[in-house]
């Protein structure tokens, strides 16, 4: 049970950060500070765009870990470093950013645990998170959010690259995923057997998706925001406590849960 509220606080605090950011970038944006990512905000093209980014980073570490698993290490810390380095980045000046960036990467990596990827996580999602969503019209996003949980269904239960991706990359910590050891031991089917895990684990996506959703909605009131984020995190706790109930289970797609919840609180937010 510890991990698991453990992992849900991470959330609750790694969306909320987001929502902090996201209304510093709208600020940014509509002050002409910086520009956002896509010129029209409400093309749903925008949607398909974005997807077609998605897949092509997964067939690129597809590629990269047939080739050799350290060159995935190569393109996560490469994107670990620059989005951290864009969080501090509203708080510090651009040398400073980098500088605290490039120490906080370098330490994850010459001592790798999962307790500082976790930290990379915090820090390199919200920026994401913010910047998109603050980029986008929630109804893109939507749209977005069920497109990549169909993909999610898909690469999980009928391809499975992605439960070959996790297996590989929980075989050492990560910023792509974070773990949260567990004292109970579970047997978890992937694609190479069942292997006996005694940690409960979430991706970088699942944070993110949700997190720039809950930015995008800033623009109907920062009611939507938190309770899609507190809906999504008592969807993501009743998940884990099912799960981590058997002895034997196998990875689950989280973003289809997610979109629903957050669908669920955006419609329960008018009545509120």
């Amino acid at each position: 049970m510890k991990e698991i509220l453990a992992l849900i606080v991470f959330f609750l605090a790694t969306s909320f950060f987001s929502i902090y950011l996201g209304i510093l970038t709208k600020e940014a944006i509509e002050k002409g500070e910086i520009e956002p990512v896509f010129e029209n905000p409400y093309d749903v093209k925008n949607s398909f765009y974005m997807l077609i980014l998605i897949l092509f980073g997964t067939a690129l570490m597809l590629f990269f870990i047939k080739i050799k698993l350290e060159l995935i290490k190569l393109l996560e810390n490469l994107a670990i470093f620059f989005l951290i380095a864009t969080t501090f980045s509203y708080f510090l000046p651009t040398i400073h950013s980098f500088l605290i960036s490039f120490i906080i990467v370098t330490l994850s990596e010459m001592k790798p645990s999962f307790l500082l990827k976790n930290i990379c996580i915090f820090l390199s999602v919200p920026s994401a998170a913010a910047i998109i969503g603050a980029s986008l019209d929630y109804k893109v996003l939507f749209i977005f959010f069920f497109l990549l949980s169909l993909y999610d269904i898909i690469s999980v239960f009928i391809t499975k690259h992605m439960v070959y991706l996790a297996e590989k990359i929980l075989s050492r910590p990560s910023a792509f995923i974070s773990v949260f050891p567990s004292r109970r031991v579970r047997n978890i089917e992937f694609m190479s057997g069942k292997k006996k895990i005694s940690v409960i684990a979430l991706g970088a996506g699942d944070y993110f998706m949700p997190a720039s959703l809950a930015v995008s909605l800033l623009t109907l009131g920062i009611k939507y925001s938190l309770i899609a984020s507190i809906f999504n995190s008592v969807v993501l706790f009743l998940l884990f406590y099912l799960l981590t109930r058997k002895k034997t289970s196998r990875p689950l797609p989280a973003l289809p849960f997610l979109f629903i919840s957050s669908l669920l609180a955006f419609v329960f937010s008018f009545y509120l």
